[in-house]
């Protein structure tokens, strides 16, 4: 397919080193929203041109992930989604509720990246809270939106009925790749075990 610029890069290095760097400012800008309310649209749109690019560079580079294709499905299906809060102001803290996942996909990469316990830890309390509890409980949190709006709305047909779906859907891949994260951690024994 495609040729690095140079022969020494390591396009899961790159991958990693860039997502280390642009998923930190992401978080900065989220924490922010979620403080004080301010700045939804510098967040949302750093959050569609990270997706744009890291869907580009994983679609040109797929050995760059273990699983691009469910990277990829990751991707599209959450910039679509992202329409969402931007069309209707009102949802923008779902957004922001949903993007504190990257917190631990922050971590996942540090940890992987440049080590330590304090990573470790860190990864392993922040993946079972936000991708086993707290992405499961968005879903019934959105379906109460989706009522809500249907009320408003006169209908059950309107935008905001895609919230629960899409949010199953990711909850989906979160307990896919946990199912893979526990089997990779009793292959190696339970040698990281203890931490979760």
């Amino acid at each position: 397919m495609f040729k690095l610029l140079h022969p020494r890069w390591d396009p899961v290095a790159l991958h990693d080193y860039f997502n280390l760097v642009v998923i930190a400012i992401l978080n900065v800008e989220n924490l922010t929203y979620l403080a004080t309310g301010k700045g939804f649209e510098l967040f949302f749109t750093s959050a569609m041109v990270y997706f744009l690019l890291d869907t580009i560079f994983v679609g040109v580079y797929p050995q760059s992930v273990k699983s691009p294709v469910v990277i990829l499905s990751h991707h599209i299906c959450t910039a679509l989604y992202m329409l969402i809060p931007y069309n209707y102001p009102h949802y923008q803290w779902c957004m922001a509720y949903c993007m504190l996942v990257e917190i631990n996909t922050w971590l996942l990469i540090a940890r992987r990246q440049l080590g330590g316990k304090v990573f470790e830890v860190l990864f392993y309390i922040s993946w079972v809270l936000l991708r086993n509890i707290f992405y499961p409980y968005l879903i019934w949190a959105f379906y109460k939106e989706w009522q809500l709006e249907t009320q408003l709305a006169g209908t059950p047909w309107n935008w905001i009925l895609v919230t629960p779906v899409c949010q199953a859907f990711l909850t989906g891949l979160n307990y896919h790749w946990t199912l893979q994260l526990v089997v990779k951690v009793a292959q190696r024994g339970g040698k990281y075990g203890k931490h979760l």
